[in-house]
């Protein structure tokens, strides 16, 4: 039954302070419905896509259960082509126009299109940040349990402010204000989130995440000085650079075949790395998300992390994306099996919030191609 404000004015009690257990139920007909919107994306020329996306999050919201009760995704196709063509037509045409006029007028190489340019992109990478919130915002927003929806408050310009100002300084801090910056940046979303009218709260701190990173950062160091010697070394043993006067040396087929062990040893390495260093920010960031008294509590590892990356990366690339729902339930199923929660929640307390404004879904991130999560 919904917990709205009419059964809790009936019955403010009923079922009182109650534990929470995040399951998933594994969902059938995700091949079928990826071989149907392939087929129809063909048919209508892509403008099924959105249509598409939309079945596709309602089985993957379905599957995912708080205590055996599915969530539901009340999104709509049409909200996801309206936001679309909104970003197409209302930015980045005008921006592509203005580009052309002005290379038409002062040439390819002038310093006013070049200006032109570092602008857009400055913009451009800024609207990622904008992206990012708007298509978390709507998600939530058309996310339900119990009838009761989620929200996202604040401001997006506000995020994509603090998203970007904070990649500026990436390679100015050679990588080191990545932790914080994560930290930063999901502080910003998680506390602005709500389910019903109770919010979610984040009490992390980047300290924690500066070991794992350290041994992280120094260990890519290590992995790429080994690597450009291991590339050096197998070319001398395998053939010698044919020296030839005047010209720059050549490496021989059988050399450069040589490199290619060397160089999947590295990014697997490197993967195995970066994956534990992400599995202990997943963790480090459910320990301290809390919701009216429960607290997340994160199970992944650099193994688990690893095997889902490689293993949607061969569904993509053996079915040239057709299965794209298939990797995109393996992850979120990846999260939901790792994911625990520990306390109770007054579910009887929570109250339904007024309906979100927002009409038109993810315009941006669809365009950028990033994700909300």
């Amino acid at each position: 039954m919904p917990i709205g404000s009419d059964s809790l004015a009936a019955a403010p009690q009923r079922f009182g302070a109650e534990p929470l257990a995040i399951t998933w139920k594994q969902q059938s007909g995700l091949i079928g419905l990826s071989i149907v919107n392939f087929i129809l994306r063909i048919l209508t020329l892509g403008i099924y896509h959105f249509w598409g996306k939309t079945e596709v999050r309602r089985r993957i919201w379905s599957a995912i259960r708080l205590n055996g009760e599915p969530l539901e995704y009340t999104g709509t196709g049409m909200e996801l082509f309206v936001g679309f063509l909104v970003v197409l037509f209302g930015v980045f045409l005008p921006f592509l126009l203005v580009g052309g006029v002005l290379v038409y007028a002062y040439g390819q190489q002038s310093g006013v299109v070049r200006a032109y340019y570092v602008l857009a992109y400055v913009v451009f990478f800024f609207l990622i940040g904008v992206a990012i919130h708007r298509a978390l915002r709507y998600r939530l927003a058309r996310t339900r349990w119990r009838g009761i929806r989620g929200a996202l408050e604040g401001s997006s310009l506000r995020f994509a402010w603090t998203y970007l100002w904070t990649a500026v300084l990436i390679p100015f801090t050679l990588f080191w204000i990545i932790p914080w910056r994560a930290t930063k940046l999901q502080g910003l979303l998680s506390n602005d989130m709500r389910f019903g009218n109770r919010p979610f709260r984040f009490m992390a701190r980047s300290g924690p995440l500066y070991g794992r990173f350290a041994i992280a950062w120094i260990g890519t160091i290590v992995l790429f000085l080994a690597m450009s010697a291991g590339v050096g070394l197998s070319i001398y043993l395998v053939a010698p650079p044919a020296a030839v006067p005047g010209q720059p040396p050549t490496v021989s087929p059988g050399a450069a075949l040589a490199i290619v062990p060397v160089i999947v040893v590295f990014y697997l390495l490197f993967g195995l790395i970066v994956a534990w260093y992400q599995a202990g920010v997943f963790n480090h960031f459910a320990a301290h998300t809390s919701y009216e008294g429960a607290t997340f509590r994160g199970k992944a590892t650099a193994w688990s992390l690893i095997w889902l990356v490689i293993s949607n990366m061969l569904i993509m690339l053996v079915t040239f994306g057709l299965l794209a729902p298939v990797a995109q339930a393996r992850a979120v199923r990846y999260m939901v099996d790792r994911l625990g929660i520990d306390g109770a929640v007054p579910v009887t307390d929570i109250m339904q919030r007024a309906e979100d404004p927002m009409r038109r879904g993810e315009g941006l991130s669809q365009v950028f191609d990033v994700d909300a999560f």
